[in-house]
């Protein structure tokens, strides 16, 4: 028998705790709450006195050792058949199951057979049993062939399995933290960013007007087959386990490209930004929390008016709080705002200084009005600054742990100078995570398979 253990929680998480101690085997669990949306600040705690309460039941909670975990999530022994008068009917019957069970987006899929299954596995070199990461909340294995499954149902090429692995990579890696991410009350949701020209050409990823709109089927469809695996082998469902209140759009369209053309060699890919080679594509993933569009007059245009809105968006938005220290955001300019850049010769990492040096807030702000701690919400904030804030209420807080956690690339299309700030996911550290993507073998060959399925795509408007 193991440790008798009494778990307290906030009333509005109590079925992602049950969920989240499932995943890790635990059956049964006695659960506390809090008789809020929210765990509530100390202040709160100490002048409702909940501490009382809540010992009282910790206490009962011992007494009365809890001996049903509530739903368990059933395993499918066999592979489910589906028939009917005509093809048709026996698409309905599929589609009414998988919705049932909680296995669809929501959107009619592609039937998974095995057939199509085998067809989308000649996009990879990998074996279908090769384990890709492990998908939080539930921690479930992702091997290829599972992936492969999702991109199916979503109505992938399987020249999409490259990026698709490389994706699924960058979700598990710890840094970006999937199981916060996938479970938090926070309206956030990965974004995924394609880099390498070479490459986006070759799958006809939109890098131009509408990179995140509909139209073309790489955009549209890796970032649906993305969701679904983090549903069917992530287990991540509302009321369930993300506990979401409103939802977010990027959990429908979450792929863009990045535009290089737009650089003339005046700043590096962001491939290169992050450590890789030009030659090598990679897909970067952050967690995207807002998408805040700024306009730059054409009359009075520069890197210092950049600088202010970028450092207006960054006190405005949620990461303003203690709460959300250190984690990654992102700046996404169109190729006109960058002319602006390129101009006057201002490098990705002098314009990431700039920005940083605007984004403080005094101490007072940035802590709420609460005492300075080095941990506020479970995040961890440096005892320099904790020091500093104690010292001068108004001394000035970092809102970035530093310049190069503001990701900068530019994308989509020229026209009116356009820029977008995204800010990240708080309560958590959810870092911007950059994987190369791996080609198989016989690239060439799996390409020319594939043709016929590409979208035309406008780089520039017709005059």
């Amino acid at each position: 028998m193991g440790t008798p253990a009494v778990f307290i929680v906030a009333e509005f998480f109590a079925p992602d705790a049950r969920f989240n101690a499932r995943s890790e085997g635990l059956t049964a669990i006695n659960l506390v709450h809090f008789p809020y949306p929210a765990v509530p600040v100390r202040e709160v705690i100490e002048e409702q006195r909940l501490g009382e309460s809540v010992a009282a039941a910790i206490v009962d909670g011992f007494r009365n050792r809890e001996t049903d975990g509530g739903e368990v999530i059933p395993v499918e022994d066999s592979v489910p058949v589906f028939s009917g008068a005509d093809y048709s009917q026996a698409m309905e019957s599929l589609e009414q199951y998988f919705l049932q069970h909680c296995w669809s987006d929501g959107y009619p899929i592609v039937a998974p057979t095995r057939t199509a299954v085998d067809r989308m596995l000649t996009g990879t070199d990998l074996p279908p049993g090769h384990v890709v990461g492990h998908i939080e909340p539930k921690g479930a294995t992702a091997t290829v062939e599972k992936i492969a499954v999702n991109a199916v149902m979503a109505g992938c090429r399987p020249h999409y399995m490259p990026l698709l692995i490389a994706a699924v990579e960058a979700l598990a890696d710890p840094a970006f933290d999937l199981r916060g991410v996938q479970c938090t009350a926070g309206l956030t949701s990965p974004l995924l960013i394609v880099s390498g020209k070479e490459f986006i050409d070759q799958i006809n990823i939109n890098d131009s007007f509408s990179t995140l709109g509909p139209g073309w089927r790489a955009n549209s469809t890796i970032g649906r087959a993305i969701r679904l695996v983090l549903i069917n082998i992530g287990y991540s469902w509302p009321g369930k386990s993300d506990m979401k209140s409103f939802g977010t759009p990027f959990k429908n369209i979450a792929l863009m490209a990045e535009n290089e053309e737009a650089y003339q060699g005046h700043w590096p890919p962001l491939r290169v930004a992050e450590g890789f080679s030009a030659g090598q594509p990679t897909v970067s993933v952050i967690t995207a929390l807002t998408w805040q569009a700024e306009y730059l007059p054409p009359e009075s245009a520069s890197t210092e008016l950049i600088q202010t809105l970028l450092g207006r968006q960054a006190r405005v938005k949620y990461d303003k709080e203690a709460v959300n220290w250190g984690m990654d955001n992102l700046v996404i300019m169109n190729p006109t705002v960058f002319t602006t850049v390129r101009r006057e010769g201002v490098s990705r990492e002098r314009l990431q200084q700039m920005v940083y040096d605007v984004t403080h807030l005094p101490a007072h702000e940035f802590f709420l009005g609460r005492e300075p701690s080095t941990e506020v919400g479970g995040v961890p904030i440096p005892q320099e600054l904790v020091e500093r804030a104690k010292a001068d209420p108004n001394a000035a807080m970092p809102l970035l742990k530093s310049p190069q956690s503001l990701k900068m690339i530019v994308a989509g299309a020229p026209g009116p100078a356009m820029m977008v700030y995204v800010s990240s996911w708080g309560w958590g550290l959810s870092h911007f995570v950059t994987k190369p993507i791996q080609l198989p073998s016989r690239w060439d060959h799996v390409l020319q398979r594939q043709k016929g399925w590409e979208t035309p795509i406008v780089r520039r408007a017709d005059v």
